[in-house]
């Protein structure tokens, strides 16, 4: 007995030993050591297990299944722990059932047991009723936090609350989204606390951002609201609220909520539109003397934006532009960059598209989804610069480049086919000739023929500001195309750059076209039917192609538009200079259309139509005076027209518009008025002496880029080259004055004129002598004629119908 008790004590006072030299220096046993214990819970033991979604939980409709996350398990130190089997388990077998080997959750009761074959787990049947309940995972006997479950009718809708007021940029919500949200099925609304967590998500992620739970505390704050998840704890730090939408971009998007697998399209969100657009340079907008930037010389323009409720806002994507590119460009980010002397007008548009954007049933609640304009900035690069012209002819298959840094005659160039039109591209890079065979690409650098493309025959209308797009209307076919041309830089790994051509096309019949200056938008108008009814055609990047008819007529019906080459027998010559035409006023680009009355559409959409009508009238009636051609100038104060019966000029001052439109706007712009608001016009007519110029149609009104002087040209059957030069004066509805250049000898009618970009000399063709002469500016005299020897089929010289003119340097 005694050596019993001798063992008993011996195996007794050896156990600390032992435990001792088992946790000193080295841990045999992998015991989890974070409390400093040699004994307890192995690293390899699990200590704790995590089940997802834990913060959201799971919402499931009448017999919908669903899936728990992949639990996980940790150790008592927090690093993983392999686990080979869990078992999964409901608080409510009736209304959440769990596969207890998968996790695999029907709201109701899965099928167990069954008969016949069938697969248990496979078939959930509905519960009787909603509401909730909790699943877990357990494995090691550690089971894991609760997730719960939520059991509802089938959703059909999901609604937030109605926006009230809009949110200025980095503002948010006063109350988050979660509070007021209604979801519904076909029995009506559904008990928010048998919803779950909603998720929202907007259609265009550039207006708000909106926070959603997806880990961490689900409380949503202690709102009252009939909304999902009105959690009663103590608020949660702004950046967890679920729901909580904060503006960022001007403009309306979709919110849409989703849960248990149903996305809704469930309301909007306003983030407030700008009010106005302020644009400066060196603290001044260049009125009425102009901002001196020279030449290489970068300037940034200051642009201040403000919202309707006054607050700033930054960061919108503006369309700048400018009405002299290539000698005074301005970036996207509002740096101007001249090159050349001359002066030039910079305009900034928050156009929807890329700025202040909304749905299409939207648009005008709340200001959002409307174009808003700046003021206008007048920018002038002093000096002189020389040109360089290409001079050319419907009625010849030859066309004429004049340098004039070069000395010796100017040499014609053939050309495959007889030209019907001839347009520069901004930059200066290509010739774009017209014909009824094909469209003919030139280099304006080599004077060579780089491109014949036989499939959009028609004259060329116009060229986009950034070069890329030309417009092309076929005339005997009534279509019109857009020609985009698009190349690829080559690669950093070798090759060549790519060119891509894209024609896209809608029918119409136009004569001229005009593009917005940030070349977002073509405006092209064309005589519809016989009486001379005509039609605006429109196409907006963003909006594609619409039309509107136009009320006034446009003399003379009988105006000659096919032009096959060579003219058939008893055919009238095809003319370049067909009514109607079309200009546009700046900043706010609307357009003027010539007609026995002068319509103007509206730069503001009519939002009180669904859906609203884009460019709609912006008078209420026909501003009452006749034009036969017209031009704005570049300071927006002018809309300038002439006709040839009776021969007169007329000058439409014009306050234009800038800022928001309305939100409730009809389209109207423009009334007659003092000029002391937004929107009014006057009109002054003066009539043409007849003794010195009888016009049998006038050919075009051409302002100068400083927008003082403009020349009006013409078509005679007799005359002494009287060349009529109009002055505009300041003041709204100030009447100008009306001056001649005498051309010199032989000349009947100038026919076709262009500034060169400095500003200093007028080039004008002319008929009866078919020379090109140099107006000085300044002086208004005619100082040097050159001959550009364009011939038709038969050897006879033609007069100059198409002049193109670009800057270059003196040296």
């Amino acid at each position: 007995m005694q050596r019993f008790f001798a063992l008993i004590a011996l195996l007794v006072l050896s156990i600390p030993v032992g435990m001792s030299i088992a946790g000193c220096g080295s841990n045999p046993n992998d015991f989890c050591t974070r409390n400093g214990f040699g004994f307890g819970l192995k690293n390899t033991d699990v200590a704790a297990i995590n089940l997802g979604p834990a913060s959201t939980g799971i919402s499931l409709a009448y017999g919908q299944t669903g899936q728990v996350n992949q639990p996980t398990a940790t150790n008592c130190n927090g690093g993983s722990v392999s686990v080979s089997n869990y078992i999964y388990g409901t608080t409510n077998l009736n209304l959440v059932d769990i596969n207890p080997g998968t996790g695999a959750i029907c709201a109701g009761t899965w099928n167990r047991h069954s008969a016949s074959g069938i697969p248990d787990f496979t078939i959930c049947t509905p519960p009787s009723g909603p509401g909730k309940a909790t699943v877990t995972a357990s494995a090691s006997a550690v089971t894991s936090n609760p997730v719960t479950v939520y059991i509802h009718p089938p959703i059909t809708a999901i609604s937030i609350p109605t926006q009230q007021t809009c949110v200025s940029q980095n503002q948010t919500l006063p109350a988050p989204l979660t509070q007021g949200t209604q979801v519904f099925s076909a029995g009506g609304l559904i008990d928010p606390s048998v919803v779950g967590t909603v998720t929202y998500t907007p259609v265009d992620s550039t207006i708000v951002t909106i926070n959603n739970t997806s880990n961490g505390s689900t409380d949503t704050g202690t709102g009252t609201g009939t909304g999902t998840g009105t959690g009663t704890g103590t608020t949660p730090p702004p950046s967890t609220v679920n729901g909580l939408a904060t503006a960022h971009l001007s403009g309306s998007t979709v919110i849409n909520a989703t849960i248990s697998g149903v996305t809704s399209a469930a309301g909007y969100f306003y983030t407030c539109a700008p009010k106005s657009i302020a644009l400066s340079l060196n603290g001044s907008d260049g009125k009425p003397t102009p901002v001196t930037v020279n030449a290489n010389s970068p300037q940034n323009l200051t642009t201040t934006i403000i919202d309707s409720t006054g607050a700033t806002i930054t960061g919108l994507a503006l369309d700048y532009a400018s009405t002299e590119p290539k000698q005074i460009a301005v970036s996207s980010a509002g740096t101007i960059t001249p090159s050349f002397p001359t002066t030039s007008t910079i305009t900034a548009i928050c156009q929807p598209g890329t700025c202040n954007n909304a749905p299409i049933n939207i648009i005008g609640q709340m200001g959002n989804g409307l174009p808003v304009s700046a003021n206008s900035v007048v920018v002038n690069t002093p000096g002189r610069s020389s040109s360089k012209l290409w001079l050319a002819s419907s009625q010849s298959s030859y066309f004429t480049p004049v340098d004039l840094t070069a000395t010796g005659t100017p040499t014609p160039v053939k050309l495959p086919y007889t030209p019907n039109s001839m347009v520069l591209d901004q930059a200066g890079t290509n010739l774009y000739f017209g014909s009824y065979h094909e469209l003919m690409v030139v280099s304006a650098a080599t004077n060579t023929l780089s491109k014949e493309d036989p499939s959009v025959p028609g004259v060329v209308l116009a060229v986009s500001p950034d070069s890329s797009t030309a417009v092309i209307n076929d005339q005997v076919r009534r279509i019109i195309y857009l020609y985009t041309t698009t190349t690829t830089p080559a690669s950093t790994s070798g090759g060549s750059p790519t060119t891509t051509v894209t024609v896209t096309s809608t029918g119409g019949l136009a004569t001229h076209a005009a593009f917005s200056p940030d070349g977002k938008t073509l405006y092209a108008v064309g005589p519809t039917t016989a009486a001379g009814q005509a039609t605006l055609y429109v196409h907006n990047t963003a909006t594609g192609w619409s039309s509107y008819p136009v009320s006034a007529t446009n003399p003379p019906s009988t105006c000659n538009l096919n032009n096959n080459a060579p003219i058939q027998s008893g055919q009238a010559a095809f003319d370049p200079f067909c009514s109607p035409d079309v200009a546009l006023s700046i900043p706010s680009v609307s357009p003027f259309i010539t007609g026995s009355s002068t319509t103007a559409n509206g730069f503001c959409p009519n939002t009180t139509v669904t859906p609203p009508v884009y460019y709609p009238s912006a008078t209420a009636s026909p501003i009452p005076i006749a034009t036969d051609q017209i031009t704005a100038t570049n300071d927006g104060e002018h809309i300038l027209g002439a006709t040839a019966s009776p021969a007169q000029i007329e000058d439409i001052s014009v306050n234009v518009p800038i800022g928001a439109c309305p939100a409730a706007n009809t389209g109207l712009q423009y009334q007659a008025g003092s000029g002391t608001a937004s929107g009014d016009y006057a009109i002054n007519t003066t009539a043409l002496d007849t003794s010195k110029v009888s016009p049998t149609e006038i050919t075009g009104v051409v302002s100068s880029p400083a927008s003082t002087t403009s020349f009006v040209t013409y078509n005679a059957s007799s005359g002494n080259g009287q060349l009529p030069v109009y002055t505009t004066a300041s003041g709204f509805g100030a009447q100008g004055t009306l001056n001649y250049v005498q051309l010199s000898t032989g000349a009947i009618a100038p026919i076709t004129g262009a500034f060169s970009p400095d500003d200093s000399m007028f080039f004008v063709g002319t008929s009866g002598d078919d020379l090109l002469h140099f107006i000085d500016v300044p002086s208004l005299t005619d100082t040097q004629t050159v001959d550009p020897k364009l011939i038709d089929q038969n050897g006879n010289r033609v007069p100059i119908q198409f002049i193109a003119v670009q800057p270059r340097t003196t040296t």
